[in-house]
């Protein structure tokens, strides 16, 4: 009885290892370097001012930042989208605001997005799992867009009126069709460069 309990335990924290893409130092250092890379790369892209039309509070645009965030959790696992989104907004605050927001919490929001992605496995050239990618992706967004808001009302003493109009709508309106439409296009996209520069499986796979 007390083996079998040894061997269910053992096996679930080799379940989440897996799951987690450090089974291994190699392994964990590769998902700590993408999370790292993939902040680098949210933080530059989130600095760049895009395109965007207003109506009223609806704030119409792309964000492609979020959906870098989305794709690194769909290459590399939860840990890696989570490390993507929170230091990815500590980093541009600090370097373009010289500030980290309400304890880092924002920045952990951000992260859900990465974590939630990166809780399934897909395979890049087949479009149902691109679909599934995209689902995951809004879900993920959707409780980003809810926590920020949770953290404006009570860390921040904002009024539900400032959180609606400011946090939420422009998030869901912008962030929606970023992780919709983008995260699929980055997947393809990462799919043909890991191809064309012949990545080993292990590091390319999202499985």
């Amino acid at each position: 009885m007390v083996e079998a309990s040894a061997g269910n335990l053992d096996g679930n924290r080799i379940a989440i290892g897996k799951k987690l893409r450090v089974q291994t130092p190699i392994m964990t250092l590769l998902t700590l370097l993408f999370g790292l890379i993939g902040a680098g790369i949210f933080a530059l892209i989130y600095s760049i001012p895009m395109p965007y039309t207003m109506i009223s509070l609806f704030k119409f645009g792309l964000s492609p930042a979020l959906a870098i965030i989305a794709l690194i959790g769909a290459i590399r696992g939860p840990l890696a989208g989570l490390l993507t989104g929170y230091l990815g907004i500590i980093l541009h605050d600090l370097v373009f605001y010289g500030v980290i927001v309400s304890l880092t919490l924002q920045a952990l929001a951000y992260g859900i997005l990465g974590l939630i992605v990166g809780l399934s496995s897909y395979d890049f050239s087949k479009g149902r799992s691109l679909g599934k990618m995209s689902v995951l992706s809004t879900i993920g967004l959707v409780f980003t867009a809810l926590i920020l808001v949770m953290i404006g009302l009570v860390i921040e003493n904002q009024s539900v009126l400032v959180e609606l109009g400011f946090v939420l709508l422009p998030l869901l309106t912008v962030g929606l069709p970023s992780v919709i439409l983008l995260t699929p296009i980055l997947a393809r996209l990462w799919l043909a460069i890991s191809q064309m520069i012949h990545l080993p499986l292990k590091i390319r796979e999202s499985g």
